[in-house]
């Protein structure tokens, strides 16, 4: 079964610098996932919030491939919703 990505939520993803480790980060505002609160978003394992002052509200994921992060993080919160 495949499941539907939003589009909204692919092409709002900003790359940000690599973390400590090397690792590719990606900014989502806030408005483009679905309303969730800490506990869900901490049990996603993507999903961090961002605390930087450049974008705003949201959140950072660190994901090597994009398409299938955001598909499990989506999985993931509309199942503990």
């Amino acid at each position: 079964m495949t499941f539907y990505i939003p589009s909204s939520v692919k092409e709002s993803a900003i790359r940000l610098d690599n973390d400590i480790n090397g690792n590719p980060r990606y900014y989502f505002p806030h408005y483009v996932w679905p309303k969730m609160d800490d506990k869900v978003r901490r049990n996603t394992g993507f999903l961090s919030l961002y605390r930087g002052k450049r974008y705003g509200a949201g959140y950072v994921m660190t994901s090597y491939n994009l398409d299938s992060d955001i598909e499990y993080a989506l999985r993931a919160i509309l199942n503990k919703n």
